[in-house]
């Protein structure tokens, strides 16, 4: 009697689990289809060889401005500082390899895969220079490394609250919730699940199943990109470097954090250098765009004098 009744609760299990599934599955793709009517491509692709990448190119001056987002996020990220780059020079701005509209790119999407394409597109595009290369969080890490692969025509790098390669050390592996999670990101995108436990996204394309799905590929992708970035990173450089980095409101990390970004800081030579603080979300260029703006000012009067 008490198997059967097991059988019972666990048919009845299953038969949920599937049926919210099937929910989840149905409401995903049609976020999905939505944002991708709404949001139609701003600019151009570029054919890399394995994939293509969506881009925009716009304005006018002596530097080209070459824009990294963070982990998962699309070109949308900038929109805040958009117009106001074009007035200090060139822009490049880009979707990266399975975010936006660009198609799905090899994995792993390790840093220098990311590297790669990146710096296959500005040569397929021929996109001038000098480059000033802005990164923001995990983009802040891609534009170190690409800068170290690919130095020539390089002025300058702006990042701004970067992913730091000491965290990995100081906090370990990823704890089961995580490692599951990131399993979740990379083969259930499709379900809606992870939709649910990511946080409202700084722009609808970043909830997408392809989007989520290159988020987990990208996240995946840690321990080879820190390696790939050790073997670059041995040097210090000589390229000026502004890190602008956010002191959170209640995260109790700031402090260490913000040791770490001073290492990195220490880690560029030039006299242009500059390691500002200031209380803000993680988002500072779409929080408060005034202050980038203004350090970025600040950073290309030091560059042309």
């Amino acid at each position: 009697m008490i198997k059967k009744i097991l059988k019972g609760i666990l048919k009845i299990l299953l038969a949920f689990v599937i049926i919210m599934l099937i929910w989840g599955a149905i409401k995903q793709n049609n976020y999905n289809s939505k944002v991708f009517k709404e949001h139609q491509p701003i600019g151009k692709f570029v054919d890399i060889g394995t994939n293509k990448v969506h881009y925009d190119y716009f304005g006018e001056g002596d530097i080209t401005f070459v824009l990294i987002a963070g982990l998962g996020e699309t070109m949308h990220t900038w929109s805040r500082i958009r117009e106001e780059l074009a007035g200090k020079g060139r822009v490049f701005m880009y979707d990266r390899s399975g975010l936006g509209h660009s198609e799905e790119g090899v994995l792993p999407r390790s840093v220098d895969n990311i590297a790669n394409e990146l710096n296959t597109a500005l040569e397929k595009e021929n996109i001038p220079g000098p480059y000033v290369i802005i990164g923001h969080s995990a983009g802040g890490f891609s534009a170190r490394y690409y800068a170290k692969k690919y130095p020539e025509n390089i002025k300058g790098l702006f990042i701004i609250d970067p992913y730091q390669e000491m965290g990995k050390e100081e906090f370990g592996e990823w704890p089961f919730s995580y490692k599951a999670t990131n399993w979740l990101f990379r083969n259930m995108s499709w379900s809606g699940i992870p939709f649910a436990l990511l946080p409202d996204p700084p722009h609808p394309t970043y909830k997408t199943s392809k989007a989520i799905k290159t988020y987990g590929y990208e996240a995946f992708a840690e321990d080879i990109s820190l390696k790939q970035f050790a073997e670059l990173d041995e040097k210090k450089s000589e390229l000026p470097l502004y890190i602008i980095t956010a002191d959170k409101p209640n995260n109790k990390h700031n402090e260490l954090f913000q040791k770490w970004n001073q290492e990195i800081s220490e880690k560029y030579t030039h006299e242009i250098s500059k390691h500002l603080i200031i209380e803000s979300g993680h988002h500072i260029h779409v929080e408060k765009p005034e202050v980038i703006l203004d350090e970025l000012d600040e950073f290309i009067s030091r560059l042309n004098d």
